[in-house]
């Protein structure tokens, strides 16, 4: 987040709730996510101003996440009432769930007025971690604002891509729980497919072996081209291990631009894709199958129709609505 603004000490609108969105300046995905939040609340007549410290004395929302890790560093007294949106439940290393357990969890469970999650499998995974909190709300993440409005062949020509091939992009950070190499073996021994690597590549092994499999790899990309490699595929890999845990970026990406999806029933992934996607088992068999029936090009048009649906439902707008909610509830007076 480039800077953080301050809370407004008068918002000049009779009814209207000032309150704080607490997020790391650090973190890129949840500064993003509380920008487009605080937007929105601002229909809801909710002023959401962002900080990186909880004020003892003024509402507040406070954002967990891997990258956004706020209440590990604040006061463990209770003072004005807050909400917290728990993105990560899990830490991303093992080193750092000493911390979660003795600083971030008890002020979920105890001390927060409400938490927040994004799906009922990470609700499930709060209160198995940390125990149930107060009160605790499932409102679904929605998909990102889309910025490139061209089609998906001008995507392409602007990242250099072919025209004459279907493309299957894996989108977002590389590793091995999205099963690329399952995937690449599927897209190498498939005569209508290519699949692409569109994000920060976790192994630097995983790019030398798309190469030799005929893979395209985009790494590192910006924000622009990385929306480009969603807007330019034809269908978009959300793929998991059994090992994942509620993150789903990549399918609300594809959600949000009306691509057909092949992905895992893993994690909360049917949770928020619905029936709006194909279903593989993550094998190279399966994943192999669901490319082929994808081949078609009506049966793809389908599915994209069915994930443009999908992804015009979990909208800014509700969201905003659901908080506004939850924070007239328990922070307003």
């Amino acid at each position: 987040m480039s800077q953080v603004a301050t809370v407004p000490e008068t918002t000049g609108r009779t009814g209207t709730l000032a309150m704080s969105g607490v997020v790391d300046r650090r973190s890129i995905g949840v500064g993003r996510y509380a920008r487009l939040l605080a937007a929105a609340l601002a229909e809801e007549d909710i002023a959401y101003g962002l900080v990186e410290r909880r004020d003892p004395v003024r509402p507040a929302h406070v954002h967990l996440a891997n990258s956004s890790r706020s209440l590990l560093r604040q006061s463990r007294r209770p003072g004005a009432a807050f909400v917290v949106t728990v993105h990560d439940v899990v830490p991303r290393t093992r080193a750092l769930a000493p911390a979660y357990r003795a600083l971030a969890y008890p002020q979920v469970t105890r001390l927060a007025a409400a938490a927040v999650v994004h799906t009922a499998w990470a609700a499930d995974m709060l209160v198995h971690a940390a125990g149930r909190p107060r009160r605790l709300e499932v409102i679904p993440h929605p998909v990102p604002p889309r910025h490139v409005m061209e089609g998906r062949l001008a995507a392409r020509r602007a990242l250099g891509w072919p025209d004459d091939r279907l493309i299957a992009v894996i989108p977002g950070v590389i590793k091995d729980v999205k099963l690329v190499a399952e995937a690449l073996t599927a897209g190498e021994r498939s005569p209508d497919w290519q699949v692409a690597l569109a994000g920060r590549l976790v192994d630097p092994g995983l790019a030398r072996e798309a190469h030799v499999r005929g893979a395209l790899v985009l790494p590192e990309p910006d924000d622009l081209a990385y929306e480009r490699a969603v807007v330019a595929a034809d269908c978009v890999l959300c793929l998991r291990s059994d090992s994942v845990g509620e993150t789903n970026g990549p399918l609300l990406d594809a959600l949000g631009v009306g691509r057909a999806v092949i992905a895992t029933r893993t994690g909360s992934i049917p949770e928020v894709a619905g029936s709006a996607v194909e279903y593989c088992e993550g094998t190279v068999a399966s994943l192999r199958a669901s490319l082929s029936a994808l081949a078609d090009s009506g049966t793809r048009a389908e599915m994209a129709a069915m994930a443009a649906a999908r992804g015009a439902s979990l909208t800014w707008q509700a969201s905003a609505a659901a908080h506004a909610r939850l924070f007239r509830e328990v922070l307003d007076g």
